[in-house]
């Protein structure tokens, strides 16, 4: 069995293309579960961001069936260019990079943690995580956590939110007294709640299509909330939007955009689409005084922080690369283990089937020499043809030293 990873992310494709391969909370377990029933896969973890989908799995093939799998999910002609597969060590070390903010849009942003942590809890609810899986994202963690603490990955720290209230200050001289509205009830949608009450704007509406979970989102961060029924005549008298759900189409089109400037009271407006798939439809684009920016758009204005923390890039590397050596070795015991105890499983077999052979013999009367001979050759034999064998195939593809600790096992002490 080999850990493997088949994903896109926003280094290997476009928003447009990412959007499509997008897996919410209501399609995250079953595609888990139809992951696992693939023929030869022992454990599968599904990581489904804004800027990534990544399948890891534990399998004793390539990711050929995988990326078949995903192939049916797609409405995307030849996405398979867009991907990217590690295998064992490569994959070990993508995740460590991911899960420490080293492949992330914003180098160092500490988002992509509890996401990843949020994709093994989700996957280990549905009893879909080998145990080396289970072993190797518990360590990623704990990677991370190091990383952080020992290095400035982390400082100074850029996040989408930053750069959004950055790019709206860039259209306003002065935003405390605008009016934002807040589409969606999630992480993100609190975070940007959050973000816009520290620049002292009070005017905040949070809109949501989950009436119950919206009004408890608004209540425990102190702004108005609205059906999405209400969203039309929001936008009318805002100037802020700022949308992150998981709708699977669009629910800000150019049609409604075109409607609320022609009643607005309030203009420009800017509209940032965090959404993956979009929430807004890219022909906004077109629309005078209004101003749209989508994850892709935020993730351009913020390639330069990679040269701020170029320095602690290399630091963390190293890190990770002692971590990744840690790791194997752990790999290589559990693996042996599990050959012992194949061995041994084999073992068995065959001298349980030559005992009650032997047992028969002596019931028949056969002379005790002739039963302990037959025991003798028979284990010979058959304990030493099958290994001869294997041993053919396996020496040639060893180097010299394995090759000497290979006949130092047979040697006499």
């Amino acid at each position: 069995m080999t850990i493997n990873v088949l994903g896109i992310n926003h280094k290997s494709a476009p928003l447009e293309v990412r959007e499509k391969l997008a897996f919410n909370k209501k399609s995250l377990p079953s595609a888990l579960n139809d992951i696992k029933k693939i023929d030869g896969v022992n454990g599968v973890i599904l990581l489904s961001t804004c800027n990534r989908t990544e399948i890891y799995t534990e399998n004793d093939f390539d990711n050929n069936k995988i990326l078949d799998w995903l192939n049916k999910q797609s409405t995307v002609d030849s996405f398979e260019s867009f991907t990217y597969n590690h295998y064992q060590e490569d994959a070990i070390q993508h995740l460590f990079n991911v899960t420490s903010g080293i492949d992330s849009m914003i180098i160092g942003e500490n988002e992509i943690l509890g996401q990843v942590k949020h994709a093994f809890k989700i996957a280990d609810q549905q009893k879909v995580v080998s145990s080396p899986l289970k072993r190797l994202f518990e360590y990623s963690f704990s990677v991370a956590k190091d990383v952080r603490t020992n290095t400035d990955i982390g400082s100074n720290p850029v996040s989408f939110m930053f750069t959004s209230i950055t790019l709206i200050k860039k259209i306003f001289d002065n935003i405390q007294d605008k009016k934002a509205v807040i589409l969606g009830s999630g992480h993100m949608s609190q975070l940007a709640v959050k973000y816009l009450q520290s620049q002292k704007i009070k005017d905040i509406t949070l809109v949501s299509h989950n009436t119950d979970k919206g009004r408890k989102v608004a209540d425990e961060n102190e702004c108005s909330f609205a059906k999405i029924q209400h969203l039309g005549s929001l936008i009318s008298s805002s100037n802020i939007v700022i949308s992150s759900t998981s709708s699977t189409t669009p629910i800000i089109g150019k049609g409604l955009i075109e409607s609320c400037i022609k009643n607005s009271s309030s203009l420009p407006i800017v509209i940032v689409d965090l959404g993956v798939p979009r929430d807004a439809e890219p022909e906004i684009y077109e629309l005078e005084n209004v101003y749209l920016y989508t994850i892709d758009d935020l993730g351009k204005v913020i390639k330069n922080n990679y040269k701020i923390r170029k320095d602690a890039v290399i630091e963390a590397e190293k890190i990770i690369g002692y971590k990744i050596s840690e790791f194997k070795k752990w790999l290589l015991q559990n693996n042996s283990s599990d050959l012992i105890k194949d061995y041994r499983g084999y073992i068995d077999n065959i001298t349980d089937g030559v005992t009650i052979k032997a047992k028969k013999m002596i019931q028949s009367g056969q002379d005790a020499n002739e039963v302990i001979n037959y025991l003798a050759e028979s284990l010979k034999n058959k304990l030493t043809h099958e290994t001869t064998t294997k041993i053919k195939e396996i020496i040639p593809l060893l180097d010299e030293s394995s090759v000497i600790k290979a006949k130092n096992i047979f040697k006499k002490k």
